[in-house]
Protein backbone atom coordinates (compact mmCIF):
# COMPACT_ATOMS: atom_id res chain seq x y z
CA UNK A 1 0.00 0.00 0.00
CA UNK A 2 3.05 2.33 1.03
CA UNK A 3 4.73 1.38 -2.07
CA UNK A 4 1.46 1.89 -4.49
CA UNK A 5 0.85 5.64 -2.66
CA UNK A 6 4.80 6.46 -3.14
CA UNK A 7 4.48 5.31 -6.81
CA UNK A 8 1.59 7.70 -7.12
CA UNK A 9 3.36 10.37 -5.86
CA UNK A 10 6.20 9.94 -7.92
CA UNK A 11 3.91 10.10 -10.74
CA UNK A 12 2.23 13.31 -10.26
CA UNK A 13 5.88 15.12 -9.34
CA UNK A 14 7.39 13.70 -13.11
CA UNK A 15 3.99 15.15 -14.40
CA UNK A 16 4.26 18.44 -12.62
CA UNK A 17 7.75 18.70 -13.34
CA UNK A 18 6.95 18.29 -17.05
CA UNK A 19 4.04 20.54 -17.19
CA UNK A 20 5.87 23.63 -15.40
CA UNK A 21 8.86 22.96 -18.22
CA UNK A 22 6.19 22.82 -21.23
CA UNK A 23 4.82 25.90 -20.20
CA UNK A 24 8.43 27.59 -19.97
CA UNK A 25 9.04 26.18 -23.17
CA UNK A 26 6.04 27.26 -24.94
CA UNK A 27 6.68 30.67 -23.85
CA UNK A 28 9.95 29.84 -25.05
CA UNK A 29 8.90 28.91 -28.60
CA UNK A 30 7.00 32.33 -28.88
CA UNK A 31 9.53 34.52 -27.80
CA UNK A 32 12.48 32.44 -30.41
CA UNK A 33 9.98 33.09 -33.30
CA UNK A 34 8.23 36.30 -32.42
CA UNK A 35 11.09 38.10 -34.77
CA UNK A 36 10.14 36.10 -37.84
CA UNK A 37 6.52 37.12 -36.94
CA UNK A 38 7.50 40.70 -36.72
CA UNK A 39 9.88 41.29 -39.85
CA UNK A 40 6.94 41.79 -42.60
CA UNK A 41 5.37 44.62 -40.36
CA UNK A 42 8.84 46.30 -39.31
CA UNK A 43 9.73 46.12 -43.16
CA UNK A 44 6.55 48.12 -43.90
CA UNK A 45 7.12 50.37 -40.87
CA UNK A 46 10.37 51.07 -41.14
CA UNK A 47 11.07 51.16 -44.90
CA UNK A 48 13.65 48.67 -45.03
CA UNK A 49 14.61 45.64 -47.32
CA UNK A 50 14.25 41.73 -45.55
CA UNK A 51 18.02 41.13 -45.82
CA UNK A 52 18.74 44.06 -43.50
CA UNK A 53 17.23 42.18 -40.28
CA UNK A 54 20.15 39.53 -40.47
CA UNK A 55 22.11 41.18 -38.20
CA UNK A 56 18.84 41.32 -35.56
CA UNK A 57 18.31 37.53 -36.54
CA UNK A 58 22.23 36.73 -35.68
CA UNK A 59 22.64 38.40 -32.50
CA UNK A 60 19.19 36.66 -31.13
CA UNK A 61 21.13 33.53 -32.54
CA UNK A 62 24.10 34.38 -30.62
CA UNK A 63 22.64 35.01 -27.30
CA UNK A 64 20.69 31.35 -27.40
CA UNK A 65 24.67 29.85 -28.67
CA UNK A 66 26.16 31.97 -25.62
CA UNK A 67 23.07 31.11 -22.70
CA UNK A 68 22.91 27.32 -23.72
CA UNK A 69 27.06 27.01 -23.29
CA UNK A 70 26.54 28.66 -19.81
CA UNK A 71 23.33 27.55 -18.51
CA UNK A 72 23.97 23.85 -19.01
CA UNK A 73 27.32 24.26 -16.75
CA UNK A 74 25.32 26.20 -14.18
CA UNK A 75 22.60 23.77 -13.95
CA UNK A 76 24.70 21.30 -12.82
CA UNK A 77 26.68 23.11 -10.58
CA UNK A 78 24.17 25.56 -8.94
CA UNK A 79 21.47 23.57 -9.61
CA UNK A 80 18.37 23.43 -12.44
CA UNK A 81 15.62 25.33 -10.61
CA UNK A 82 17.54 28.17 -9.72
CA UNK A 83 19.19 28.67 -13.38
CA UNK A 84 15.26 28.10 -15.07
CA UNK A 85 14.13 30.46 -13.36
CA UNK A 86 16.88 32.88 -14.06
CA UNK A 87 16.54 32.14 -17.89
CA UNK A 88 13.01 33.17 -17.58
CA UNK A 89 13.72 36.34 -16.13
CA UNK A 90 16.23 37.58 -18.43
CA UNK A 91 14.14 36.43 -21.57
CA UNK A 92 10.64 38.14 -20.56
CA UNK A 93 12.13 40.99 -19.47
CA UNK A 94 14.65 41.63 -22.49
CA UNK A 95 11.34 40.41 -24.99
CA UNK A 96 9.54 43.48 -23.48
CA UNK A 97 12.09 45.74 -24.08
CA UNK A 98 11.93 45.24 -27.17
CA UNK A 99 8.64 46.69 -28.37
CA UNK A 100 10.57 49.93 -27.73
CA UNK A 101 13.08 49.38 -30.10
CA UNK A 102 13.85 51.98 -32.44
CA UNK A 103 16.00 50.89 -35.15
CA UNK A 104 17.96 47.99 -36.42
CA UNK A 105 21.21 48.41 -33.80
CA UNK A 106 18.78 48.69 -30.91
CA UNK A 107 16.12 45.76 -32.11
CA UNK A 108 19.49 43.76 -32.57
CA UNK A 109 21.13 44.25 -29.02
CA UNK A 110 17.75 43.24 -27.70
CA UNK A 111 17.32 40.14 -29.24
CA UNK A 112 21.12 39.32 -28.46
CA UNK A 113 19.83 39.81 -24.74
CA UNK A 114 16.60 37.98 -25.19
CA UNK A 115 18.71 34.60 -26.68
CA UNK A 116 20.41 34.21 -22.80
CA UNK A 117 17.54 33.42 -21.59
CA UNK A 118 16.07 31.89 -24.37
CA UNK A 119 19.28 29.27 -24.81
CA UNK A 120 19.86 29.05 -21.42
CA UNK A 121 16.36 27.66 -21.01
CA UNK A 122 15.71 24.94 -23.12
CA UNK A 123 18.78 22.53 -21.93
CA UNK A 124 17.87 23.09 -17.71
CA UNK A 125 13.94 22.32 -19.10
CA UNK A 126 15.52 18.71 -20.77
CA UNK A 127 17.79 17.78 -18.10
CA UNK A 128 14.70 18.12 -15.67
CA UNK A 129 12.51 16.52 -17.81
CA UNK A 130 14.80 13.59 -18.15
CA UNK A 131 15.51 13.76 -14.15
CA UNK A 132 12.12 12.87 -13.23
CA UNK A 133 11.17 10.39 -16.57
CA UNK A 134 9.58 7.14 -15.76
CA UNK A 135 12.55 4.20 -16.20
CA UNK A 136 10.16 2.84 -19.13
CA UNK A 137 9.82 5.69 -21.36
CA UNK A 138 12.29 7.97 -20.43
CA UNK A 139 11.89 10.09 -23.88
CA UNK A 140 8.56 10.17 -24.48
CA UNK A 141 7.87 12.18 -21.45
CA UNK A 142 10.98 14.42 -23.01
CA UNK A 143 9.79 14.84 -26.64
CA UNK A 144 6.46 15.67 -25.08
CA UNK A 145 7.60 18.30 -22.75
CA UNK A 146 9.64 19.52 -25.91
CA UNK A 147 6.66 19.91 -27.98
CA UNK A 148 6.26 23.02 -25.63
CA UNK A 149 8.33 25.11 -27.85
CA UNK A 150 6.43 24.09 -31.14
CA UNK A 151 3.49 24.98 -29.12
CA UNK A 152 4.38 28.12 -28.56
CA UNK A 153 5.77 28.74 -32.38
CA UNK A 154 2.23 28.08 -33.41
CA UNK A 155 0.16 29.70 -30.76
CA UNK A 156 2.60 32.72 -31.40
CA UNK A 157 1.84 33.00 -34.70
CA UNK A 158 -2.33 32.55 -34.38
CA UNK A 159 -1.99 35.19 -31.77
CA UNK A 160 0.60 37.74 -33.79
CA UNK A 161 -1.43 37.24 -36.67
CA UNK A 162 -3.83 38.87 -34.92
CA UNK A 163 -2.65 41.85 -32.74
CA UNK A 164 -0.42 42.95 -35.21
CA UNK A 165 -3.46 44.10 -37.59
CA UNK A 166 -4.96 45.92 -34.82
CA UNK A 167 -2.52 47.06 -32.74
CA UNK A 168 1.15 46.94 -34.42
CA UNK A 169 4.75 44.81 -34.05
CA UNK A 170 5.26 46.13 -30.73
CA UNK A 171 2.70 44.23 -29.18
CA UNK A 172 4.22 40.80 -30.40
CA UNK A 173 7.09 41.91 -27.71
CA UNK A 174 4.65 42.72 -25.37
CA UNK A 175 3.04 39.56 -25.00
CA UNK A 176 6.70 37.89 -24.95
CA UNK A 177 8.05 39.73 -22.20
CA UNK A 178 5.04 39.62 -20.45
CA UNK A 179 3.82 36.18 -19.94
CA UNK A 180 7.22 35.03 -18.83
CA UNK A 181 7.46 37.55 -15.84
CA UNK A 182 4.31 36.01 -14.71
CA UNK A 183 5.14 32.45 -14.63
CA UNK A 184 7.99 32.95 -12.17
CA UNK A 185 6.24 32.73 -9.00
CA UNK A 186 4.90 28.99 -10.39
CA UNK A 187 8.37 28.58 -10.63
CA UNK A 188 9.52 29.63 -7.29
CA UNK A 189 6.35 27.87 -5.67
CA UNK A 190 6.13 24.73 -7.62
CA UNK A 191 9.31 23.19 -8.98
CA UNK A 192 11.62 21.13 -7.39
CA UNK A 193 15.33 20.70 -7.96
CA UNK A 194 17.03 17.53 -8.99
CA UNK A 195 16.76 14.67 -6.85
CA UNK A 196 18.74 12.95 -9.68
CA UNK A 197 21.87 15.93 -9.09
CA UNK A 198 21.13 15.81 -5.43
CA UNK A 199 22.02 12.41 -4.86
CA UNK A 200 24.97 12.85 -6.99
CA UNK A 201 26.64 15.75 -4.43
CA UNK A 202 28.20 18.66 -4.38
CA UNK A 203 31.67 17.05 -4.96
CA UNK A 204 30.94 15.36 -7.73
CA UNK A 205 29.60 18.31 -9.51
CA UNK A 206 32.70 19.94 -10.91
CA UNK A 207 31.34 19.63 -14.48
CA UNK A 208 33.21 21.00 -17.03
CA UNK A 209 32.72 20.15 -21.44
CA UNK A 210 35.73 17.58 -21.65
CA UNK A 211 33.77 15.35 -19.67
CA UNK A 212 31.26 14.74 -22.15
CA UNK A 213 34.11 12.88 -24.33
CA UNK A 214 35.12 10.65 -21.41
CA UNK A 215 34.03 7.19 -20.73
CA UNK A 216 33.14 6.31 -24.19
CA UNK A 217 31.20 9.23 -25.04
CA UNK A 218 33.74 10.75 -27.25
CA UNK A 219 32.18 9.79 -30.91
CA UNK A 220 28.30 9.68 -29.69
CA UNK A 221 29.02 13.47 -28.37
CA UNK A 222 31.02 14.75 -31.67
CA UNK A 223 28.26 12.92 -33.99
CA UNK A 224 24.99 14.13 -31.57
CA UNK A 225 27.04 17.99 -31.94
CA UNK A 226 26.82 17.46 -35.83
CA UNK A 227 23.15 16.59 -35.57
CA UNK A 228 22.06 19.50 -33.37
CA UNK A 229 24.15 21.44 -36.04
CA UNK A 230 22.70 20.25 -39.46
CA UNK A 231 19.01 20.25 -38.15
CA UNK A 232 19.58 23.79 -36.81
CA UNK A 233 20.48 25.26 -39.65
CA UNK A 234 17.59 23.67 -41.82
CA UNK A 235 15.13 24.53 -39.23
CA UNK A 236 16.04 28.64 -38.62
CA UNK A 237 16.63 29.19 -42.03
CA UNK A 238 13.20 27.81 -42.79
CA UNK A 239 11.45 28.99 -39.56
CA UNK A 240 12.93 32.42 -40.01
CA UNK A 241 12.86 33.39 -43.78
CA UNK A 242 9.61 31.49 -44.81
CA UNK A 243 7.19 34.84 -43.71
CA UNK A 244 9.25 37.09 -45.38
CA UNK A 245 9.90 34.92 -48.41
CA UNK A 246 6.59 34.35 -48.52
CA UNK A 247 5.56 38.27 -48.37
CA UNK A 248 7.85 39.00 -51.40
CA UNK A 249 6.14 36.17 -53.12
CA UNK A 250 2.76 38.11 -53.03
CA UNK A 251 1.10 36.91 -49.52
CA UNK A 252 -0.14 39.87 -47.11
CA UNK A 253 1.91 39.97 -43.69
CA UNK A 254 -0.42 37.99 -41.52
CA UNK A 255 -0.86 35.47 -44.30
CA UNK A 256 2.59 34.95 -44.70
CA UNK A 257 2.54 34.26 -40.62
CA UNK A 258 0.04 32.06 -40.68
CA UNK A 259 1.40 29.71 -43.15
CA UNK A 260 4.33 29.41 -41.92
CA UNK A 261 2.40 28.94 -38.10
CA UNK A 262 1.37 25.63 -40.01
CA UNK A 263 5.37 24.67 -39.52
CA UNK A 264 5.40 25.00 -36.09
CA UNK A 265 2.35 23.16 -36.05
CA UNK A 266 3.86 20.44 -38.03
CA UNK A 267 6.47 19.58 -35.27
CA UNK A 268 3.85 19.62 -32.59
CA UNK A 269 2.00 16.86 -34.60
CA UNK A 270 5.61 14.76 -35.01
CA UNK A 271 5.49 14.76 -30.92
CA UNK A 272 2.75 13.36 -31.07
CA UNK A 273 3.43 10.80 -33.73
CA UNK A 274 6.52 9.98 -32.42
CA UNK A 275 6.59 10.21 -28.37
CA UNK A 276 4.35 6.60 -28.31
CA UNK A 277 6.59 4.95 -29.85
CA UNK A 278 9.77 5.94 -29.91
CA UNK A 279 10.96 3.48 -26.92
CA UNK A 280 9.74 0.98 -28.48
CA UNK A 281 11.41 1.16 -31.58
CA UNK A 282 14.62 3.58 -31.07
CA UNK A 283 14.32 7.18 -31.65
CA UNK A 284 17.05 7.37 -34.03
CA UNK A 285 15.58 5.18 -36.63
CA UNK A 286 12.02 6.83 -36.35
CA UNK A 287 13.58 10.26 -36.63
CA UNK A 288 15.87 9.35 -39.77
CA UNK A 289 12.79 8.05 -41.47
CA UNK A 290 10.30 11.44 -41.16
CA UNK A 291 13.28 13.33 -41.93
CA UNK A 292 12.82 12.34 -45.64
CA UNK A 293 9.34 13.38 -45.67
CA UNK A 294 10.01 16.72 -44.24
CA UNK A 295 12.76 17.36 -47.08
CA UNK A 296 10.25 16.48 -49.63
CA UNK A 297 7.79 19.13 -48.37
CA UNK A 298 10.46 21.66 -48.66
CA UNK A 299 11.44 21.05 -52.24
CA UNK A 300 7.49 20.91 -53.02
CA UNK A 301 6.92 24.23 -51.18
CA UNK A 302 9.58 26.10 -53.38
CA UNK A 303 9.00 24.45 -56.32
CA UNK A 304 5.19 24.90 -57.42
CA UNK A 305 2.85 28.25 -57.18
CA UNK A 306 0.31 25.66 -54.66
CA UNK A 307 -3.01 27.35 -53.70
CA UNK A 308 -3.04 28.71 -50.21
CA UNK A 309 -4.87 25.39 -48.11
CA UNK A 310 -2.17 23.56 -50.27
CA UNK A 311 0.64 25.35 -49.41
CA UNK A 312 -0.12 25.50 -46.10
CA UNK A 313 -0.69 21.70 -45.83
CA UNK A 314 2.79 20.99 -47.25
CA UNK A 315 4.61 22.98 -45.40
CA UNK A 316 2.99 21.55 -42.22
CA UNK A 317 4.45 18.23 -43.35
CA UNK A 318 7.72 20.37 -43.89
CA UNK A 319 7.31 20.86 -40.25
CA UNK A 320 6.67 17.18 -39.14
CA UNK A 321 10.13 16.04 -40.76
CA UNK A 322 12.28 18.71 -40.03
CA UNK A 323 11.17 21.01 -37.35
CA UNK A 324 9.63 17.83 -35.21
CA UNK A 325 12.77 16.01 -34.92
CA UNK A 326 14.30 18.58 -32.96
CA UNK A 327 12.07 17.02 -30.31
CA UNK A 328 13.54 14.00 -30.95
CA UNK A 329 17.13 14.81 -30.52
CA UNK A 330 16.70 16.51 -27.59
CA UNK A 331 15.68 13.24 -25.64
CA UNK A 332 19.06 11.91 -27.17
CA UNK A 333 20.80 14.32 -25.19
CA UNK A 334 19.17 13.91 -22.08
CA UNK A 335 19.63 10.07 -22.65
CA UNK A 336 23.20 10.26 -23.03
CA UNK A 337 24.62 11.71 -19.97
CA UNK A 338 24.75 10.78 -16.48
CA UNK A 339 23.19 13.50 -13.83
CA UNK A 340 26.10 15.20 -12.90
CA UNK A 341 27.24 16.01 -16.27
CA UNK A 342 23.16 16.00 -17.89
CA UNK A 343 22.47 19.75 -18.05
CA UNK A 344 26.11 20.33 -19.99
CA UNK A 345 25.68 17.34 -22.18
CA UNK A 346 22.28 19.11 -23.20
CA UNK A 347 23.83 22.41 -23.32
CA UNK A 348 26.46 22.08 -25.03
CA UNK A 349 24.53 19.91 -27.77
CA UNK A 350 22.25 22.73 -28.34
CA UNK A 351 25.30 24.93 -27.92
CA UNK A 352 26.89 23.32 -30.93
CA UNK A 353 23.78 23.62 -32.91
CA UNK A 354 23.43 27.34 -32.18
CA UNK A 355 25.91 27.82 -34.87
CA UNK A 356 24.20 26.12 -37.33
CA UNK A 357 21.33 28.36 -35.89
CA UNK A 358 23.31 31.57 -36.39
CA UNK A 359 24.20 30.50 -39.93
CA UNK A 360 20.94 29.48 -40.87
CA UNK A 361 19.19 32.95 -40.75
CA UNK A 362 22.84 34.77 -42.81
CA UNK A 363 22.74 32.09 -45.61
CA UNK A 364 18.97 32.78 -45.94
CA UNK A 365 19.68 36.61 -45.81
CA UNK A 366 22.62 36.08 -48.22
CA UNK A 367 20.87 33.70 -50.67
CA UNK A 368 18.06 36.72 -50.60
CA UNK A 369 20.58 39.35 -51.14
CA UNK A 370 22.05 37.46 -54.15
CA UNK A 371 18.29 37.29 -55.62
CA UNK A 372 17.94 33.74 -55.38
CA UNK A 373 14.34 32.32 -56.66
CA UNK A 374 12.91 30.23 -54.17
CA UNK A 375 13.04 27.25 -55.56
CA UNK A 376 16.73 27.20 -55.41
CA UNK A 377 16.61 28.56 -51.48
CA UNK A 378 14.13 25.90 -50.72
CA UNK A 379 16.58 23.34 -52.29
CA UNK A 380 19.58 24.34 -50.75
CA UNK A 381 16.98 24.31 -46.71
CA UNK A 382 16.34 20.69 -47.73
CA UNK A 383 20.06 19.76 -47.83
CA UNK A 384 21.11 19.36 -43.74
CA UNK A 385 17.90 17.08 -43.41
CA UNK A 386 19.97 14.55 -45.29
CA UNK A 387 22.58 15.20 -42.98
CA UNK A 388 21.06 15.04 -39.85
CA UNK A 389 19.14 11.83 -41.04
CA UNK A 390 22.88 10.35 -41.85
CA UNK A 391 23.67 11.26 -38.54
CA UNK A 392 20.84 9.47 -36.71
CA UNK A 393 21.41 6.61 -38.34
CA UNK A 394 25.45 6.80 -36.62
CA UNK A 395 23.72 7.00 -33.48
CA UNK A 396 21.43 4.96 -33.37
CA UNK A 397 23.80 2.24 -34.39
CA UNK A 398 25.86 3.22 -31.51
CA UNK A 399 23.46 2.70 -29.40
CA UNK A 400 22.75 -0.38 -30.59
CA UNK A 401 26.23 -1.82 -30.10
CA UNK A 402 26.65 -0.04 -26.68
CA UNK A 403 23.20 -2.31 -25.64
CA UNK A 404 24.61 -5.23 -26.61
CA UNK A 405 27.78 -4.95 -25.20
CA UNK A 406 25.98 -4.11 -21.78
CA UNK A 407 23.84 -7.08 -22.20
CA UNK A 408 26.88 -9.85 -22.98
CA UNK A 409 28.41 -8.09 -19.87
CA UNK A 410 25.78 -8.80 -18.06
CA UNK A 411 25.30 -12.30 -18.59
CA UNK A 412 28.87 -13.41 -18.22
CA UNK A 413 28.38 -11.99 -14.51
Amino acid sequence: MAGASMQADQGRLHVRVAALCFLVLFLEGYDITSMSYAIPSLIDAWHVKPPQFTIALTAGSFGLLFGALSAGLLGDRLGRKPVLIGCTAVFGLFSLLTAFSTGLVSLAVLRFGTGLGLGGGIPIAIALATDYAPLRSPRRLVIMMSAGVSVGNTMGGFIASQIVRSTGWQAIFVVGGLLPLLVIPLLILFMPESHALRAVGSAARRTTPIDLFRNGLAFRTSILWMVNLFNLVGNYFILFWLPAILHAKGLSPSAAILATTMYALGSIICALITAPIVDRFGVERIIAGILCMGALCVLLVGSFELPFPLLCLVIGGAGIGIGGCQHGINSVSGALYPPETRATGAGWALGFGRIGQIGGPLIGGTLLGLGWASRDIFLAASVPAACVAIGMGMLGWLRYRHDARGAVVALGE
